[in-house]
């Protein structure tokens, strides 16, 4: 039995139930690699033991057991994971027909080897005729050396049975083989993910607050001397956002990142306001939108505040929120697009984070900076929950 179990956010993997549980159960995929190997020696057995029961002479025994042992040999070499087929089919062929001449009849069942290896490695228009034709033969020359139709039949039926057998477990391994690494692949890419996740969350989420926690360290050594009552104020509001952040630590490790967009307009505006830039606020509408819109608008101001703060050399900058014609928008616009960055897209990987984030959602992310030395960010997300769920559901699945 498997579990699910909660990998560091919304990615799932199915670990092995406790072992104690699984005690006296057998391994199903052991059981079926180990399928080639046993189903090779079975036809083995049965092409060796008409020469073994029939034929007295210790060279007929030697070649029949050495003749068996190779057949076994290049199958499961060649065609359980598919190395060289057509060597493998030619060296077969040779195995299956040259030691009738010395074992005759006997040796017909040899056959099988040669059928099922049609069966693995070409395609089943093909393979099929083939290995219908390889069938027949051996009940040819298994009629004509006994001089019995019956025979003749009975080989026919045993070479088939010996290729079926030896298609059915070669395949089976090999469909397991792909499963697993199918499986380490899944594994591996939802591992990237999440530490793509995990990185993006603690650019997103921590830099604003960051940003805010230095400014007003700042602010607290400036006013420390002259002015002591606000600098109190000051170092209270800067514990706070340290505890703050704190928290934000703590929510990017549990993997829920559900962000407030009331509480972000209003440390954006702290936060702006703290490094002595005039801030102008707009909300309309944006009272009931979908958690998951609003995380994404939260988080798309909290990296545009960071860059302004850190970026630009803004003396204003204005941001709005409004939701219209089931859009929801914010724009940030600043302008010190003459700075070093402009907090535009050469300030880093926050915005690249940003765009996957509101793309995820369905919606669209662009910035552009105007001939005025003005900085502008433009998020649009829909609002529908259905349009939001599916594009989400699309992207978790492609992931």
């Amino acid at each position: 039995m498997a579990y699910p179990v909660r990998l560091l956010g919304r990615f799932r993997v199915r670990v092995a139930a406790p072992a104690r549980e699984e005690a006296g159960r057998p391994d199903f995929h052991a059981l079926v690699a180990a399928g080639p190997a046993a189903a090779a020696a079975a036809v083995a057995l049965m092409a060796s033991l008409p020469v073994l029961a029939e034929r007295q002479s210790w060279v007929s025994w030697l070649l029949a057991l050495s003749g068996a042992a190779a057949l076994a040999g290049v199958h499961l070499a060649a065609f359980t994971r598919i190395r060289r087929p057509g060597l493998a089919l030619g060296v077969q062929a040779l195995l299956a027909y040259l030691p009738m001449l010395q074992l005759g009849a006997l040796w017909s069942t040899a056959g099988g080897f040669f059928a099922g290896g049609l069966l693995l490695a070409v395609r089943p228009a093909r393979a099929l005729p083939a290995a219908g034709l390889v069938c027949v033969a051996a009940g040819l020359v298994s009629a004509r050396g006994t001089a019995s139709a019956d025979a003749g039949f009975a080989a026919v039926a045993s070479v088939g049975v010996a290729a079926l057998v030896l298609f059915g477990t070669g395949a089976a391994a090999r469909l397991i083989a792909e499963r697993e690494e199918e499986r380490r692949e899944l594994k591996r890419r939802a591992i990237a993910e999440e530490r793509k996740r995990f990185s993006r969350d603690v650019h997103d989420l921590l830099g604003l607050s960051l940003s805010a926690i230095t400014l007003k360290g700042e602010l607290v050594d400036r006013l420390v001397i002259g002015q002591p009552g606000r600098a109190k104020e000051e170092l209270a509001e800067l514990l706070t956002m340290s505890r703050r952040a704190l928290a934000d630590v703590r929510t990017v490790a549990a993997g829920y990142r559900e962000l407030s967009l009331d509480d972000e307009c209003r440390a954006a505006a702290a936060v702006l306001s703290a490094a002595g830039i005039r801030v102008t606020v707009a909300r309309s509408g944006t009272g009931n939108l979908p958690p998951e819109v609003a995380t994404a608008l939260a988080a798309v101001l909290r990296e545009g505040v960071t860059n302004v703060v850190r970026h630009s050399t803004a003396s204003w900058c204005a941001f709005s929120v409004s939701k219209e014609d089931g859009t929801a928008w914010l724009e940030i616009v600043n302008d010190g697009a003459g700075g070093a960055a402009g907090g535009g897209p050469g300030s880093g990987s926050g915005l690249r984070n940003l765009v996957d984030r509101v793309e995820s959602l369905g919606g669209t992310l662009a910035t552009e900076t105007g001939p005025d030395a003005t900085h502008r960010l433009l998020a649009a997300v829909p609002v529908s929950c259905d349009e939001v769920r599916r594009h989400r559901t699309r992207d978790e699945l492609t992931a």
